[in-house]
């Protein structure tokens, strides 16, 4: 999941400096996959999601709720 979110964002980021002519920032592509694949864990999971925070500090440990 975090991977997909990896390369989504990556897309992104490409599509949005080819066809608009934007700037790329790393930071700001990093947290979009934090979002993104936080986001896509809350949607896909039955149980209570872990918080945002606990996701950016190690999603490994959302994994064993």
């Amino acid at each position: 999941m975090i991977w997909h979110s990896f390369i989504w964002a990556i897309w992104k980021a490409r599509n949005h400096r080819v066809f608009n002519g934007g700037v790329v920032d790393p930071e700001e592509i990093t947290e979009s996959i934090k979002r993104i694949s936080w986001q896509w864990f809350i949607g896909r999971m039955a149980m209570g999601p872990c918080l945002f925070y606990e996701w950016c500090w190690n999603p490994g440990d959302c994994f064993h709720w």
